[in-house]
């Protein structure tokens, strides 16, 4: 008997839901009556009740009474929605809708993606958003076929090397040129006493997109200076609309990847007295109280970087702008290496007439290197040096002046338990890093103005003109108590 009413209940449900239920069936074709195979036809009330079109373009959709509109949509043409009322068969027809063509740089203007025959590539700013480095070449790094950028070292103001499609030339140089808004900026070293790439002055977050031109198509308007290719920047701009303010910031740590495997302490008592013994001498290494990591005293764990900026940017039918201020600050995987940026930039558009249009920005830049001495065969250089220290000897000496473990004249390292000094003249890599200074400081100004005027329609002829300004100031001093000085 149970059973007998449970399946009487479930057939007034179903009576009642179809009661419920409304059936809508058609077609979708587009202007021309061509039938579309896949058009989406979706409840608008409730997304998940929908169905696409057979290969005749027709559909048959069951929605409940409360919904009211069907969304038609397909791609490449414009989404249409549509009452259903008492209708019971609704024939839709879209039209094409508007497609976005993907738009490149090219030098002179923009180009279609689609009509370029030259080898181009672009990356967009979403793409490298959050990235924190030094420069934008480091971001740029990875992200376009055919472009090698390398560090040559962990330095911090080290200029990357840039090669697209390899090595274009075996005696000239191999960098690419570098245009920002159309203006060529320099982009190798800028002096100083510490490495300072010109790359480094350009704020990342500033910078709206990248063209990579590779050939010599490409690349022909801008003359021998092209020859090793061509790295268009475009800088954000500011859109038609209400005042948008934008704060981002990026916090980042540093380390190390890996070191060289040396001997510990035991190990090298061990090995260095039978070398000694070997040659018929009397042991020296002696003392097994430090086990001392000299490859730690040179280099940082997690270094911290951090990144900041704040933008406004808006305008109106006349005048477009955008503001820009940030500060960024990076410790170096190597000690007494660091970099501070603060930056300004401004960029504005005004149409006088109709057909006339001014613009202009500046972008200001000041940059504190603190570098170090990394020369391969110098004795003060950090890697080279901490890989020839005695693991046995200490750093620091309480009973030393200076407070470093030195000589008693101060000129190399101590030697501390062993019988002899450690070889080569090699000094006390911690007290020079400590002690000496190698900075360089980098005030740069970038300037840009143009005026657009479109003489017919299709035709429009531009004016710029541009200053790139960077004074650069150096400061070296060599501690006179102990190593280079």
């Amino acid at each position: 008997m149970k059973q007998f009413l449970l399946s009487i209940a479930i057939m007034l449900f179903g009576v009642l839901y179809s009661d419920a239920q409304k059936v809508v069936s058609g077609v979708v074709t587009d202007d021309a009556g061509v039938p579309l195979i896949g058009a989406n036809v979706l409840a608008k009330e409730a997304a998940a009740i929908g169905t696409i079109t057979d290969v005749d373009g027709s559909y048959k959709l069951q929605i409940p009474e409360n919904v009211t509109t069907l969304v038609f949509s397909y791609a490449g043409y414009s989404t249409k929605e549509m009452e259903i009322g008492t209708a019971s068969v609704m024939n839709v027809t879209l039209a094409e809708g508007k497609v976005l063509e993907e738009v490149v740089v090219i030098g002179y203007g923009t180009q279609r993606k689609s009509d370029a025959t030259s080898a181009i590539s672009s990356v967009t700013g979403k793409d490298i958003a959050g990235l924190v480095t030094p420069s934008f070449a480091g971001q740029l790094a990875g992200r376009a076929a055919g472009v090698q950028i390398t560090t040559n070292s962990g330095i911090i103001g080290r200029a990357p090397s840039i090669k697209i499609r390899g090595v274009a030339s075996v005696n000239s140089g191999t960098d690419p040129l570098v245009v920002v808004d159309g203006m060529p900026v320099y982009s190798g070293d800028l002096g100083g006493y510490a490495d300072a790439s010109g790359l480094g002055d350009v704020n990342p977050a500033d910078i709206e997109s990248y063209e990579i031109l590779k050939d010599g198509a490409a690349t022909a308007i801008y003359g021998s200076r092209g020859a090793n290719g061509v790295i268009l920047i475009t800088t954000k701009k500011g859109k038609k609309g209400t005042a948008k303010v934008t704060l981002n910031s990026v916090f980042g740590f540093a380390n190390p990847v890996k070191t060289f495997d040396l001997l510990k302490t035991n190990d090298f008592i061990t090995i260095s007295n039978e070398k000694r013994t070997n040659r018929g001498q009397t042991p020296w290494a002696v003392g097994t109280t430090y086990d001392t990591d000299w490859q730690a005293a040179v280099l940082n764990n997690n270094a911290f970087q951090t990144d900041h900026n704040l933008s406004v940017s808006g305008g109106n039918d006349a005048t477009t702008y955008y503001a820009s201020f940030g500060y960024g600050a990076q410790d170096g995987v190597a000690k007494a290496n660091n970099m501070n940026r603060f930056n300004f930039k401004t960029n504005l558009e005004h149409k006088v007439l109709r057909w006339l249009t001014v613009g202009g920005g500046i972008a200001y830049s000041q940059t504190k290197y603190n570098g170090l001495n990394t020369g391969r065969n110098s004795l003060s250089g950090n890697i080279f040096n901490a890989i020839r220290q005695l693991p046995n000897t200490p750093i620091y000496n309480a009973n030393h002046p200076t407070g470093y473990n030195l000589s008693t004249n101060n000129t190399v390292v101590g030697q501390w338990d062993n019988t002899d000094a450690v070889g080569d003249n090699i000094s006390n890599i911690a007290y020079v890093l400590d002690n000496n200074v190698f900075e360089s400081t980098i005030k740069r100004v970038l300037v840009n103005a143009s005026v657009t005027a479109d003489i017919y329609k299709g035709l429009t002829y531009k004016l710029m003109g541009s200053i790139d300004n960077p004074l650069t100031s150096g400061f070296l001093y060599w501690s006179p108590v102990h190593g280079d000085g």
